[in-house]
Order: C-alpha cells, then sequence, then structure tokens
C-alpha cells in the first residue's frame, strides 16, 4: 500500500507531481509513542532499485519539509488513580487520599487493527491535511 500525492509538491529534488510515499517501517516503545518511517519517490517505478542496499540510503528516496522522514503517534490515555497522602492540616499530619492523573501507552487499536492498517490510515490524514483529500490516492 502507498499514497500517490497529485499535486505538486516540494522535495529536495525540486518540484514534483505524482510522489509516491509510503511507509517504510515502524517503532514502538513502551511509552505509547509509535513512530512510522516515512519514504518518499517520485513514482512507484522509483522505489524499485536492482541491487543489494541499505533501505535508510535508498538511492531514489527523496525528501520533504512538508511531509517529514517520519510520522509521530502518541498512543496514551490518561489515567486517574489515588493515593494516601500525609498533609498538614491545622497544624496536624492529616492522612488523605488524594487524585492523581497520569499518562499511560494504549496500544489497544492495535487489537481492532494491525499496525500498518493504523500506520497509513494516520498517514493518509496528515497527507490529506497538507494537500487535500482530493489529490491523496491510495495506489
Amino acid at each position: 500500500m502507498a499514497f500517490k500525492i497529485n499535486t505538486p509538491i516540494g522535495t529536495n529534488e525540486g518540484i514534483i507531481t505524482g510522489a509516491y510515499v509510503r511507509i517504510n517501517g515502524y517503532d514502538v516503545n513502551k511509552n505509547g509513542n509509535v513512530v512510522f518511517i516515512i519514504d518518499i519517490f517520485r513514482d512507484k517505478d522509483a522505489t524499485e532499485y536492482d541491487t543489494a542496499y541499505i533501505p535508510v540510503i535508498h538511492p531514489n528516496k527523496l525528501q520533504s519539509k512538508e511531509i517529514g522522514s517520519s510520522l509521530d503517534i502518541k498512543m496514551t490515555k490518561r489515567i486517574a488513580y489515588t493515593k494516601m497522602i500525609t498533609k498538614q492540616v491545622d497544624g496536624i499530619d492529616t492522612q488523605m487520599e488524594e487524585t492523581f492523573y497520569k499518562n499511560v501507552s494504549d496500544l489497544s487499536i492495535f487489537e481492532a487493527k494491525s499496525i500498518f492498517e493504523v500506520g497509513y490510515e494516520k498517514l493518509g490524514e496528515k497527507l490529506a491535511s497538507l494537500y487535500g483529500e482530493e489529490n491523496i490516492e491510495t495506489v
């Protein structure tokens, strides 16, 4: 799966139309951040390279400041928890329960969808916000 951008975009090799954008990989860390690595090519044919290469330095990859090279998504939820604390009330140490909040990882979305489904959904949203939904084609 990939996206084709049917409008001119700026890249390190100038303005191109018909850019081919795909997810190369991802990294999920335990604090709930997911980072999708984005590849941009002039077109689908540019993704093919006959000899062995290291994917990070694919000779046909392009860069776009607007799109970036990665898509960071926070997969967290805010939870409340209570804790017994000691506070001074009128000069007397008093035990009381207080509520605190913290963000914890929430990767439950991956129970219903694969990680690539989620990634392409978020990448499609980003590209549509940058270039207009009418200019983004799923290929």
